[in-house]
């Protein structure tokens, strides 16, 4: 059943749509972002965990592939972000990474669990 509701097609779109909303929100000018309860480096982990975890549901024998793209993603941004009046820390990148590895993770163990 499960199997049926989380498609590869499905996973891609959800995380096309993440990947556009990150980058919308990263790349804004600071001044337009709205206040939300926790710290910049736990939103970075939130919204990388949710970016890969899809992908890495839908096909977990390649979660190391949406990993390294996830990873590739952040440090863009970080280097993308200077140019628009916001800036880049290696910090914020580190954070993306330790979120891309929890969605893996996530995304691979649950599709574990549904599969028994």
């Amino acid at each position: 059943m499960t199997e049926l509701l989380i498609t590869p097609l499905w996973a891609r779109r959800v995380t096309v749509l993440l990947a556009a909303l990150i980058g919308l929100a990263t790349l804004m000018p600071a001044q337009q972002l709205p206040d939300a309860p926790g710290t910049d480096k736990l939103h970075h982990v939130i919204a990388f965990c949710l970016l890969v975890l899809p992908m890495s549901f839908a096909r977990p024998q390649q979660f190391w592939k949406y990993a390294l793209y996830g990873i590739a993603f952040g440090i863009c941004i970080e280097l993308t972000q200077p140019f628009v009046h916001r800036s880049g820390e290696l910090r914020d990148a580190i954070a993306d990474a330790i979120g891309v590895g929890l969605g893996c993770a996530i995304g691979v163990g649950l599709r574990r669990l549904s599969r028994r």
